[in-house]
């Protein structure tokens, strides 16, 4: 696959971003989280590569479709993971050379930039204030259980309802899952999926605008 799109993106006047695995490097914290999860609610191990996969789906579809848990179990594993990632989990993250000059640069261009990401809102402005970053971006958006707001799909759309901007005004979802673009489709909306994050071989097969270093990104959506 190659960084190609038939579409200029470096005139889409809104450009999302996924937080895990495209914004920020996140796995060590969410790996050890997701290890005290499985220790502290007695669950087997389910192995490293597999483990790896749960980085970026909502967390209980995982543990439900990957593992077969039933809705209570998977609950109490999120809010197992949720409490050591709150506590310490979310200050291993940082962002991926070269993201935080992206940022600023389309912000310079007059664009706006949001985070789009399946990470509970809260939890994803408290990694980005600790990197320094909510303050360069327009907004973040995220999960929120309270609010029924559980999929990419719905965070792109509260995301888009919030900027007062719609599909049909211009806008970009970029992430580095499958799932990223699928919930970008829902809406109508261009997607590039991204090489360095946690997808595999379905995202690299993918028919789909394909950046697989930032510099990449950069010419993609800057020119």
């Amino acid at each position: 696959m190659t960084a190609v799109t038939s579409r200029d993106l470096t005139a889409v006047p809104v450009v999302l971003l996924d937080l895990d695995g495209t914004v920020v490097e996140s796995a060590p914290g969410i790996l050890t989280a997701l290890e005290h999860a499985f220790a502290a609610c007695g669950e087997e191990h389910p192995g490293a590569e597999r483990l790896q996969s749960f980085i970026g789906p909502p967390l209980v579809d995982s543990f439900r479709s990957e593992l077969g848990m039933d809705a209570e179990r998977a609950e109490a594993l999120r809010l197992a993971y949720t409490d050591h990632y709150l506590a310490e989990g979310y200050t291993f993250s940082v962002p991926y050379a070269g993201m935080t000059e992206l940022i600023s640069g389309l912000r310079a261009d007059g664009r706006t930039v949001a985070i789009a990401t399946n990470k509970p809102e809260t939890t994803a402005r408290r990694v980005l204030e600790h990197q320094g970053l909510a303050a360069d971006l327009d907004l973040i958006g995220g999960t929120d259980l309270a609010a029924g707001r559980t999929h990419k799909a719905q965070v792109i759309a509260s995301v888009l309802e919030r900027l007062g901007v719609s599909a049909a005004d211009g806008a970009v979802m970029v992430g580095d899952r499958l799932h990223d673009a699928e919930g970008a489709a829902v809406h109508g909306l261009d997607a590039v999926l991204v090489g360095w994050g946690y997808g595999g071989d379905a995202e690299r097969a993918a028919d789909l605008p394909y950046a697989a270093t930032v510099p990449e990104l950069h010419r993609m959506l800057r020119g």
